[in-house]
């Protein structure tokens, strides 16, 4: 008998479909289906392409439809302390504070002293919840988690990714006073030798939604000694390798001095950095470093905020759109949410570089999200692109809002207009975690009330003013 072809044996199953999305994949080719499906099995995708191929070729258990709205890979924040999320509006963001407004120097170093695991946990669940409604599946924690297991946890009981590194690795007070400050993350050479690479062992269950990476604090904490140790381990175990780097031009000068040289062009003649060496803020680059940063083909992780937050705009030259056009990996990494919300850094660095007499397209944003994030997250291969084979991690916006109107073009209308408001369902790993707009894993009502109760906790330890009285539902 003949062996039967693909033909005639009929549709494949799958476990969920996508249809009538405009489809925007981020593989290499930017392939666009602007009436196009996607089909998920066993928490992969198995194909991408037009919805009445599909529809031939599928027959899924679930089927949602976007409506023509857009549907792209999930975004990824590539920097993020989970356990100063609920600081947002106890921190003053007065530059000049009020004697009654409890800031001043350290407060956020307070604050991080105040934190119990219940607390870190409530923190990272919170934080976790406005990224997954914001269109984000995955984040890189910043490596402060005192207690990883508690903010990995709260990323999975919401169904988002994290990667996790060890806490507050620095064996130098200098660059960055904190390291003197930190009883539980003493700055200590022995700790953090010791402690190093702990939390890549989350990566021998390859479908895990928790994974680990490498990660010093950096900003001139790190000797010569713990970078080259830290770059070893990343190399050793297929991971990345991240820290804080040149946030300011003061920090920057702190390593200028120790180095002799530009702290990169030192960086690269140590040969400390490399496609798998993601650093965090870089706004204040010499043009040496700028073309170390190139040649070495390391990634960035930028916040365009912070960059305007603390003046630093002011007095840097912006070099990030410059370095996207020379083909550096750059992303974007919330930080810290003091004053603007997961997904707003996208407008903030478009208007912030217009600003400056540069541009980035709503195309580029898109990508720094997407591909970009995947890599800072470590897993380039895995997520930030819509392809066979790869993790099923997707958002299906809705056209249903009047920020999405005309929508002549769906991704300037997206990233630069309605941005997350737009956000409609939310899928991990196959998972739909946020159908139209509601969690479909937890209670939002009692995740909201945690995080109240705890951030009151918090502000009375810290010595923290809050001045809304009633925080009732």
């Amino acid at each position: 008998m003949p062996t039967p072809t693909a033909a005639n044996r009929g549709p494949t199953p799958c476990d969920l479909m996508v249809v009538e999305g405009y489809v925007l994949t981020l593989d290499d080719q930017r392939r666009v289906f602007p009436d196009g499906a996607v089909a998920i099995r066993g928490g992969r995708i198995a194909e991408v392409g037009p919805t009445e191929a599909l529809r031939a070729r599928y027959t899924p258990d679930e089927t949602i439809d976007a409506a023509g709205a857009v549907v792209h890979p999930g975004f990824i924040d590539g920097h993020y302390h989970a356990g100063l999320h609920l600081s947002r509006g106890v921190i003053t963001d007065n530059p000049h504070p009020a004697a009654d407004e409890g800031a001043g120097p350290g407060v956020f170093t307070r604050w991080i002293n105040a934190l119990t695991d219940e607390d870190e946990h409530a923190s990272a669940l919170m934080a976790s919840v406005e990224m997954v409604k914001n269109g984000f599946t995955g984040f890189v924690e910043a490596a402060t988690a005192f207690e990883p297991d508690a903010v990995g946890s709260a990323a999975e009981a919401v169904g988002i990714r994290c990667t996790l590194a060890d806490c507050m690795i620095w064996d130098i007070v200098g660059g960055e006073p904190m390291a003197a400050d930190i009883p539980r993350a003493p700055c200590d050479p022995g700790r953090a030798q010791r402690l190093l690479g702990q939390q890549v062992q989350r990566n021998r269950e390859p479908d895990a939604l928790v994974r680990g990476h490498i990660a010093l604090y950096g900003l001139g904490s790190g000797s010569e000694e713990l970078l080259h140790a830290a770059k070893r381990l990343a190399d050793a175990h297929g991971t990345v390798f991240h820290q804080h780097q040149n946030f300011t031009p003061e920090d920057r000068a702190f390593d200028a001095d120790r180095f002799g040289r530009s702290p990169l062009v030192h960086f690269a003649e140590m040969g400390v950095i490399g496609p798998n060496v993601v650093f965090t803020h870089m706004n204040a680059l010499d043009e040496a470093e700028a073309e170390a940063v190139i040649g070495s083909g390391m990634a960035v992780v930028w916040h365009p905020g912070n960059a305007m937050y603390y003046g630093i705009a002011r007095t840097t030259e912006n070099r990030m759109p410059a370095l996207h056009r020379a083909g550096a990996s750059l992303t974007f990494g919330t930080d810290v949410a003091k004053v603007w919300a997961f997904g707003e850094l996208g407008f903030i660095a478009y208007l912030l570089t217009r600003e400056g007499g540069d541009y980035l397209s709503a195309e580029d944003l898109l990508t720094m999200f997407t591909r970009a994030g995947a890599r800072a997250f470590g897993a380039a291969d895995e997520l930030g692109s819509l392809e066979p084979g790869k993790r099923a991690d997707l958002v299906i916006r809705t056209n249903d809002l009047p920020d999405a109107q005309p929508n002549a073009d769906p991704v300037r209308q997206m990233m630069l207009v309605s941005r997350t408001k737009s956000v409609d369902s939310v899928i991990v790993n196959g998972e739909v975690v946020v159908r139209q707009g509601t969690l479909t894993r937890l209670d939002e009502q009692e995740v909201y009330a945690k995080a109240r109760a705890s951030m009151l906790r918090m502000a009375g330890r810290a010595g923290l003013p809050v001045k809304n009285a009633r925080l009732g539902p």
